[in-house]
């Protein structure tokens, strides 16, 4: 019969090698070098990110939806989803959100010019494998400073 003491070391060596196996495990999946396809995929969308609002800027595109003969156009941000919809692939998610730079004293302020236009939900890009974004800054003909954010992502 074993001896109560030889009882406790062979659940203290149980315990000991659970201890090593978990902290191993946890190393292994802790450490794992990032995905180079996944680097690769997200250094492309940010680059279509910021090409696509550059190509936008040069054809004056936020010009003509944003504004008219008066100031900011009532409802452009259906227009702009729709321009979004016909120029971006089918199966991309995007959010888009446009704010108005303007500088009062020393402090440069920035507010959204109206609201978000997207095709998807927050909930949509939480789950999304790779998204990724870009910023321009953009000064139309009627000498606003819009900032401009366009968040991509691909739809599985």
């Amino acid at each position: 019969m074993i001896d109560s003491r030889g009882q406790m070391r062979i659940v203290e060596a149980l315990l000991a090698s659970g201890i090593i196996a978990v902290a191993m495990w946890s190393m292994i999946n802790l450490t794992r070098a990032p995905d180079p396809y996944s680097a690769k995929v997200k250094s492309e969308t940010e680059k279509y990110c910021y090409d696509f609002l550059m190509s936008l800027a040069d054809r004056e595109v936020y010009d003509e939806v944003i504004f008219n003969s008066t100031g900011v156009r009532q409802g452009w941000e259906g227009l702009m989803k729709n321009v979004l919809n016909a120029l971006l692939p089918a199966n991309t998610l995007y959010n888009m959100t446009v704010y108005n730079m303007s500088q009062k004293g020393d402090i440069v302020e920035v507010e959204p010019l109206g609201e978000s236009i997207s095709n998807a939900s927050p909930d949509d890009f939480r789950l999304a494998k790779e998204s990724a974004g870009a910023d321009i800054t953009y000064t139309t003909r009627r000498r606003w400073v819009l900032k401009i954010h366009l968040e991509l992502a691909k739809r599985w």
